[in-house]
């Protein structure tokens, strides 16, 4: 399929054309990486240890706590992004699922270690668990998607 620089293609051609750059665009978007892997396994390591600190701990060590929490996921986000070409240009479905489930397990967990004033110590590390878990089960899917 070669295309005349120099000419204009014909309706089929411009179709075939166009239907190839919408596949390249979605397999940018949604093609399954290492480094994705790597942020989804230190998005769940920071998380679910920030979690466990905060869920501990009451007052200064609190705010501590959730700052040193911000600080790795920032520098996480940061990092994804300058090595992954398709955070830049979009994100596809798998992610969307990815950020929903991580988000609404960490609203979960932030309540619980919001109202327990460093005593549920319980509740704490399960919620911890919890987030590694579901980002432990992500970067799985993810790792199975980048070996096909």
């Amino acid at each position: 399929m070669t295309t005349d620089i120099t000419g204009t293609p014909d309706s089929a051609e411009a179709r075939r054309l166009l239907d190839r750059a919408d596949a390249v665009g979605r397999s940018a978007t949604s093609a399954a990486s290492w480094p994705a892997v790597a942020f989804l396994l230190g998005l769940g390591a920071a998380a679910s240890m920030g979690t466990l600190a905060m869920g501990l701990t009451t007052g200064t060590a609190y705010f501590v706590a959730m700052g040193g929490l911000l600080v790795w996921i920032a520098v996480l986000v940061v990092a994804f992004v300058l090595l992954r070409r398709s955070a830049r240009v979009g994100f596809g479905r798998r992610w969307t699922a990815y950020l929903a489930a991580f988000f609404a397990c960490y609203v979960g967990a932030m309540l619980v270690v919001g109202f327990s004033q460093g005593q549920d110590v319980v509740g704490s590390a399960v919620m911890a668990a919890v987030l590694l878990a579901v980002s432990v089960a992500c970067a799985a899917v993810e790792v199975r998607e980048a070996r096909r």
